[in-house]
């Protein structure tokens, strides 16, 4: 059994303030020839000492005994041996066995803490070391989709340029059967440019690489300039766009505000059946500015209103190829005017979408 005598006690009991005088008093009060605590549950205490091995049955009487204990959980024993010990001896030796069982309770909190104070250091570390990597993982993505993207953006523009050339028939006359596959080359390219770009734009928002440049414009001529780019898509699903704009100055960034509508409106045409309405609508008071952009398309089911602001992320219903990041560009371009998005729209009702802009930015 692991014991300490009088001088390692003494040594043990030092971590505490009133522990190095502790076995000097009971010297004082108490004749004893010996003193030895044997630890028969440490409670994973740890000792920068060597413990004797002592037989607690050779030792000889007279002495006194008593448990020490933690929470009910008896962790070792207190003995003094000598002379014969007086009632007064055993009531100080209780009181003495009691203050060594509560420092010990301390040194033992003590250690718990330190203990769980280094876990949660290491944790912190190991968490902060994955969101490094994470982070690096990032950016490592981040710059392949950019690198790749304007890579296959400058065959694209070729093949779309001598498309074009081919359909103005620069080099020959087309039959109809060549025209028509021209024209499936055209849309599929621009489909393709179009998913590139979006691939590009979030790579930069990503690496905090887009930056706004404000100046003042009137709303009415970012709107209608916008449904001039996109009225041919309309056109084709003989779509009706229409505007309800109270006129007024904006102060923003005009590119980033463009393409917020363009992608709202690519969005509700793209979801809005043949002969179907799509109405522009626009307010601003003291605080807030407000574009909201209506359908009445497939909807969607509010168990997507959340998802579809996410990267890559599309819904049920959506049946056309798309990169899924039209939504999600969308909603950092407006939080980069300190703005907010939201959707409104339950399946076969259409939906709105309405972003508010402060006044000022």
């Amino acid at each position: 059994m692991n014991s300490y005598d009088f001088e390692q006690l003494n040594e043990f009991f030092t971590i505490k303030p009133e522990g190095n005088e502790i076995f000097r008093v009971l010297k004082k009060l108490i004749d004893f020839d010996s003193a030895y605590i044997f630890f028969v549950n440490p409670l994973h205490l740890e000792y920068s000492y060597n413990p004797r091995e002592i037989d607690i049955e050779n030792i000889k009487e007279p002495y006194l005994k008593e448990n020490l204990s933690v929470k009910n959980t008896v962790f070792g024993i207190l003995i003094i041996t000598g002379k014969e010990f007086s009632e007064h001896d055993q009531r100080i030796f209780k009181i003495c066995a009691s203050i060594i069982s509560n420092i010990t309770k301390d040194i033992e909190i003590s250690k718990i803490i330190k203990m769980q104070v280094e876990a949660l250091r290491e944790g912190y570390e190991k968490v902060q070391e994955s969101n490094r990597k994470i982070l690096e993982a990032e950016k490592v993505k981040s710059n392949f989709l950019s690198h790749i993207s304007h890579e296959l953006r400058t065959p694209l523009n070729s093949i779309l340029g001598f498309s074009d050339m081919l359909e103005k028939e620069f080099v020959g006359k087309l039959n109809e059967k060549q025209k028509e596959y021209i024209n499936d080359i055209q849309t599929a390219g621009l489909h393709l440019l179009g998913m590139i770009n979006e691939i590009l734009d979030m790579s930069k928002i990503e690496a905090n690489a887009v930056k706004l440049n404000l100046r003042t414009f009137d709303i009415n001529q970012v709107v209608l300039e916008t449904i001039n780019i996109i009225q041919p898509l309309a056109a084709k699903k003989k779509l009706n766009l229409t505007t309800d704009i109270k006129d007024f100055e904006i102060k923003a960034d005009y590119q980033k505000i463009q393409q917020i509508l363009f992608n709202l409106l690519s969005n509700a045409i793209k979801f809005t059946p043949q002969n179907g309405k799509i109405t522009v609508k626009a307010r601003k008071d003291n605080k807030n500015i407000t574009i909201s952009v209506q359908d009445n398309g497939i909807g969607i089911d509010k168990k997507y209103h959340k998802k579809i602001f996410e990267k890559f992320e599309q819904f049920a219903q959506q049946n056309e190829s798309s990169t899924g990041l039209g939504l999600a560009i969308t909603k950092e371009l407006v939080k980069l005017h300190n703005g907010k998005i939201k959707v409104k729209s339950e399946p076969s009702s259409g939906s709105t979408f309405t972003i508010s802009l402060p006044v000022v930015i």
